[in-house]
């Protein structure tokens, strides 16, 4: 950059490419720039040096003019081949309508409708959900009216992988939570003398409401997600309609085995999570308390009662239910494409573990309002 009076001069020369940006660019930052208003001041940007020009170097120009222009220099170009000015007449005009183009702001009425929008999915949702659980219902009673429709191959096979394979994952997450819930139990009332009480705490939460709403939680996000991405693929793949044309009903096929073998093998993965949850809580409390084991089981068999077990248990069947139902309805409305069947499978998780801790917890306030 040259500066004669009122005159400035920037003289650009070489390759003003991408390899070339960067180095440019802090080239163009340590220059000498006018400070404050330069009104009067004529800046000239001479380009007859440039040897080749693309779109970074362009920009890089662009936004020199730019700079000029904003410090009040009145500001022309010397030299250039037409392309060159063509590019950099079209960058400039990108740039001006992207400066120009204020940043879109929904107006609130645009808010309150994606609002509603959204209440309104929920409200679909929910009402398929609930004309899907009377579809089953009907098929069930069906047959139960006629138990050779009733696919006991698909059902040992589906309660194979959904309950026996899953037995070591849930027990080892039910036996680390117990051990945390245990751990953080002592430290807490430790500070008023309470330790031991983090045994009681450890047997009433397990039993309650933590092996059960683990163990669901990791069915849905393991089991849920398979059955929606199995009968997705057969939607996919176009098996489900001629399953139909060839008079085999999908509910009996497909959905009736797998919500039957959730409803069966979660209340005996809650079984084992309760008995692993209080494992490891009494392992830490060995530990943490110095406690003989005797001298724990002693204490939980004073605190986990039939009445704390059956509580926890009662909400096992209703959770499979749910994740059954919302599993198999996706995977249902799966169209045919890939990304279709991921998205499907995204929402059946997060649906099943939103409606499962929703019934856990009207469980839990009804429960507790009887005195259960």
């Amino acid at each position: 950059m040259e500066r004669r009076g009122i005159r400035l001069g920037l003289f650009a020369e070489g390759a003003w490419t991408l390899p070339e940006a960067q180095r440019l660019d802090r080239a163009l930052t340590e220059l000498p720039w006018p400070a404050g208003a330069a009104e009067g001041v004529v800046a000239e940007i001479d380009i007859r040096g440039i040897v080749k020009l693309d779109t970074a170097g362009a920009w890089l120009l662009q936004r020199t003019w730019s700079n000029l222009e904003d410090r009040g220099c009145a500001t022309t170009l010397v030299g250039g081949t037409e392309e060159q000015r063509i590019l950099l007449d079209e960058v400039g005009l990108r740039a001006a309508s992207a400066r120009s183009a204020p940043a879109p702001t929904p107006p609130p009425t645009s808010r309150i409708v994606q609002k509603l929008a959204t209440i309104r999915r929920g409200a679909a949702d929910l009402a398929s959900l609930t004309g899907f659980l009377g579809a089953f219902a009907i098929t069930l009673i069906g047959t139960l009216v006629r138990p050779r429709r009733f696919r006991a191959t698909p059902f040992v096979h589906h309660l194979d992988h959904i309950g026996l394979r899953a037995v070591f994952i849930v027990s080892l997450i039910c036996a680390l939570i117990g051990a945390v819930i245990m751990q953080q139990g002592v430290v807490q009332l430790r500070a008023f003398g309470a330790e031991l009480y983090a045994v009681n705490l450890l047997g009433l939460l397990s039993l309650r409401e933590v092996g059960v709403l683990l163990t669901a939680i990791m069915v849905a996000g393991r089991s849920g997600a398979a059955c929606t991405a199995e009968i997705g693929s057969m939607k996919m793949r176009e098996e489900i309609d001629a399953m139909r044309a060839i008079g085999i009903d999908p509910m009996v096929a497909l959905v009736l085995p797998r919500v039957l073998a959730l409803m069966l093998a979660l209340p005996m993965l809650t079984f084992i999570g309760d008995l692993m949850c209080l494992a490891g809580g009494g392992v830490m409390a060995m530990v943490q308390l110095d406690l003989e084991w005797s001298a724990v089981l002693d204490r939980l068999q004073r605190v986990a009662t039939v009445r704390h077990f059956l509580a926890g248990m009662i909400k096992a069947p209703v959770a499979a239910l749910i994740i059954g139902l919302v599993s198999c309805l996706e995977g249902l409305k799966v169209k045919g494409s890939a990304e279709s069947l991921g998205e499907r499978v995204t929402r059946s998780v997060v649906k099943s573990i939103f409606l499962v801790i929703i019934a856990d917890a009207a469980f839990a306030m009804f429960l507790s309002s009887i005195g259960f």
